[in-house]
């Protein structure tokens, strides 16, 4: 190949050439063929080689795409030009340089491109940066996921004796206690529900942060929903001398698709904050049609109080995580300011609109507006076969497979006082051998216990021969989140009844699983 700047060199590369012997940078000039005619003193010095070293050889041979591949061949790839490529250099030693590269084709006057200026730079605290920063993002959610694990923990732990703590409250006040200590009873369950509902946002919270919350759309009936929200929160609004009132418009949809219970946990969360800021007046959930198209309704929930208000700049704070909003109006309210942050996640979820329209001393309306599918009114279900525990007489045979004994204790007087038989074992190889010598009606499985597990038991128990394998199960656990209740479900667990135990909720889920079977 003639040298650079020879009469043989092409006459449309002489300038570049001419340019680049003198420049301070990393430059290459390229022939058609993506050789290199000559390449500028920087770059010779930082590869160990001179020019004469570099003619003739492909720019492909000194550089290699660091990640991904080269479009097309060298050549082609130069006179079409690129842009930040970033690219491994090697030098004289084997030494990599990692640089990023750009590649402009040198025409002539025709406009054909007979080569092309190659400029590089050094991208060593570059590529150090980036590699610094990826492994921060995977510290960070490697710590993100630790977080999770430990708040998952956490739940367990607390909601095991949280179980027996309200279990026995409730219990407590089934019995003939004079009103003194039903008082006291009332404000241990107060309490326990409160701590309750925080620890639900926690984990809530740190579900949002991994991207694992759940949405779960079915059909169900509005109205009822609607009914029991404020049935919820009537008793609380009363204790403060507060009206609540429920509005729902003419021509509402019976049945809609979407998730219950994320739709009621927005609701709780506008009707709890709204009961806590209003020392006095009303509150009000107001539902409405806005729209209508193809089977679709827009419906808009609103939660309007006589409270304290907000000024602008609060509203503005009012959905990030961990804010509460305080004025000269009111005091320390409690909680972790959890509850906002999270359904606007929920809003986020099911594409829905959120937000809330104040003035300070004015009150608020927080909204939640949304598009759901109406669902036809489906036909009466026949009767369905009732055991007889069901229908009142002795009661069904349950097993209790749970390894603290306090709950176990717990459970059993739930039990009894339902009207059912009760035994109890303490794992799950314990629970197995008592469905072998004896017939139950149902199990109340816990999902941690030493030995062989819930899930290990409930695995051998489906896989068993004989009326063993048909027996109901129910997980009983203070493991609470959606993918742990997928496992549940894919071993052959019937239901899940969360700890702590509410009597009322245990009863129904017996009757659900008793009717089921």
């Amino acid at each position: 190949m003639d040298d650079l700047g020879t009469p043989g060199a092409d006459a449309a590369l002489t300038p570049f050439v001419t340019l680049v012997a003198t420049a301070p940078g990393w430059l290459m000039v390229l022939d058609g063929a993506g050789r290199v005619v000559t390449a500028s003193p920087a770059l010779q010095a930082a590869l160990g080689t001179d020019a004469a070293g570099l003619a003739g050889r492909l720019w492909t041979d000194l550089a290699s795409p660091a990640e991904g591949h080269l479009p097309g061949p060298p050549g082609a790839a130069a006179a079409k030009g690129f842009d930040a490529m970033a690219l491994d250099l090697a030098g004289a030693d084997g030494t990599l340089h990692a640089t990023l590269a750009s590649a402009a084709p040198i025409r002539d006057a025709g406009g054909t491109a007979r080569g092309a200026l190659l400029t590089l730079h050094d991208a060593t605290g570059l590529r150090q940066t980036e590699a610094d920063l990826r492994a921060a993002v995977e510290d960070a959610t490697e710590a993100s996921r630790a977080k999770s694990r430990f708040l998952a923990a956490m739940s367990h732990e607390i909601r095991t004796p949280m179980n027996a703590i309200l279990g026995f409250a409730q219990l407590l006040r089934l019995s003939n206690l004079d009103q003194k200590r039903k008082n006291h009873v009332e404000a241990i369950l107060s309490a326990g529900g409160t701590l309750m509902n925080l620890l639900t946002d926690l984990l809530d919270l740190s579900q949002v942060e991994a991207g694992r919350m759940r949405i779960e759309p079915r059909p169900f009936d509005l109205q009822p929903m609607l009914d029991q929200v404020s049935d919820w929160w009537l008793s609380t609004a009363s204790d403060k001398g507060l009206r609540l009132q429920l509005t729902l418009d003419r021509g509402l949809p019976q049945r809609i698709v979407t998730d219950p219970v994320r739709l009621q946990q927005v609701l709780n969360n506008f009707l709890s904050n709204a009961i806590k800021y209003t020392e006095t007046g009303s509150v009000a959930l107001v539902v409405s049609q806005t729209a209508w198209r193809d089977g679709h309704a827009r419906l808009r929930f609103e939660v309007t109080d006589t409270g304290i208000g907000m000024a602008p700049e609060q509203v503005d704070k009012l959905f990030r995580p961990f804010v509460q909003i305080e004025s000269d109006f009111g005091k320390e309210r409690g909680g972790w300011g959890l509850g906002l942050s999270i359904c606007r996640n929920i809003a986020d979820i099911l594409g829905a609109d959120i937000g809330v329209e104040s003035r300070p001393g004015a009150g608020s309306t927080f909204y939640f507006e949304m598009e759901v599918p109406v669902e036809a009114i489906p036909e009466p279900a026949p009767e369905p076969v009732r055991l007889h525990a069901v229908t009142g007489d002795a009661g069904l045979r349950v097993l209790i497979a749970e390894d603290n004994t306090v709950n176990q204790d717990m459970l059993r007087e739930m039990l009894q006082q339902i009207g059912h038989q009760v035994e109890t074992v303490s794992n799950g190889f314990e629970a197995i051998e008592a469905l072998i010598k004896q017939r139950f009606d149902l199990v109340l499985m816990d999902i941690t216990m030493p030995g062989l597990d819930g899930l290990g038991a409930t695995e051998q128990i489906r896989t068993s021969e004989g009326e063993m394998r048909a027996v109901p199960i129910i997980a009983c656990s203070a493991h609470v989140g959606p993918e742990v209740q997928d496992r549940y479900r894919r071993v052959g667990i019937d239901a899940f009844l969360p700890k702590p135990v509410d009597p009322a909720a245990l009863d129904s889920v017996i009757r659900q699983v008793a009717r089921r079977r």
